[in-house]
C-alpha cells in the first residue's frame, strides 16, 4: 500500500468513526436527558465544519486531488457532519444548563451568553488561524486546507482534554459510553495522526500535539470504561 492509498483509507475510516461518535453522542444525549461533548470541543468542531463547509471550501487544496471531484466529497462530508453536530449542540442547549448551575452557579442568561461567545470565539480562532498558518509557504505550500490540518490536530488535542475534564466535573456516566470513547480514539489518534506524522516526521510540534492526543484518548476510554464497569453496565453494548 503506497503513502497515498493509507491517507485516503485513514481519511475515510476518520470520517466513518467519528459519525459513529457523533450519532452516539446525539442517541445517548438524548436517551439520558444530557449532553456528552464538552462545549469547548464542540464549538470547536462545529465551527471547523462550518468554516471549511462554506467560508474557506477544499477546492484547490493538495487533498482535494487524491480522489475524483475530492473538493466536492469534502465538502459533503463536511456539511453532513455538521449537521450531526448541530444535533448534539441541540443536546447541549437542551439539557446542559443543570451542570453548569451546579458546578458553577451561573443563571441561565449567562450560561446561554458565555456558551455563543465561545461558538463565536472557535470560529474567529479557526477562520483567522487557517489564513494565517498558510502564509509559511515552505511548510504548507500556500494551501488553506494542509495549514487547517495542524489547527486541527490542536482542536482535536483540546477536545481529548476537554472530555476528561468534563467527566470529572459530572463525576457521572450520564450523556458518555464506551462507544464514544473509542470511535472517537479510532477517528483521530490511530489514523489521520499517524498518517500526519508520517507525512511531517521532523514536526516536533505536531509529535507532542498528537502525543497528547492520543493519550487523553487513551485515559478517557480508562475512566470511561472503569465507570461503567462500576455501574454494572457493559461498555461493549452501551451506544
Amino acid at each position: 500500500m503506497t503513502l497515498q492509498d493509507a491517507t485516503i483509507f485513514a481519511y475515510k475510516l476518520c470520517v466513518y468513526t467519528w459519525m459513529v461518535t457523533y450519532v452516539a453522542l446525539i442517541w445517548r444525549g438524548m436517551k439520558d436527558r444530557s449532553y456528552g461533548m464538552p462545549i469547548l470541543a464542540l464549538a470547536l468542531n462545529l465551527t471547523w465544519e462550518l468554516i471549511f463547509l462554506a467560508f474557506i471550501p477544499p477546492q484547490g487544496s493538495l487533498d482535494s486531488t487524491l480522489v475524483p471531484h475530492g473538493a466536492l466529497k469534502a465538502q459533503i462530508v463536511f456539511g453532513l457532519c455538521f449537521l450531526l453536530d448541530a444535533g448534539i449542540l441541540y443536546t447541549y442547549f437542551r439539557f446542559g444548563y443543570k451542570y453548569f448551575a451546579q458546578s458553577y452557579g451561573l443563571t441561565r442568561p449567562q450560561w446561554i451568553g458565555y456558551s455563543v461567545a465561545l461558538l463565536a470565539f472557535s470560529f474567529l480562532v479557526i477562520h483567522s488561524g487557517a489564513y494565517f498558518f498558510m502564509q509559511f509557504d515552505s511548510y504548507f505550500h500556500h494551501d488553506q486546507i494542509e495549514a487547517a490540518k495542524l489547527i486541527a490536530f490542536i482542536q482535536n488535542a483540546v477536545m481529548s482534554l476537554a472530555f476528561v475534564a468534563m467527566f470529572h466535573m459530572r463525576r457521572s456516566i450520564e450523556g458518555q459510553s464506551f462507544t464514544i470513547a473509542w470511535t472517537k480514539f479510532l477517528g483521530s489518534s490511530l489514523t489521520v495522526g499517524p498518517i500526519y506524522l508520517m507525512q511531517h516526521p521532523d514536526n516536533y510540534f505536531a509529535w507532542v500535539i498528537i502525543g497528547t492526543m492520543a493519550l487523553a484518548d487513551i485515559w478517557y476510554m480508562g475512566l470511561i470504561w472503569g465507570a461503567l464497569r462500576r455501574a454494572g453496565i457493559n461498555p461493549l453494548t452501551r451506544l
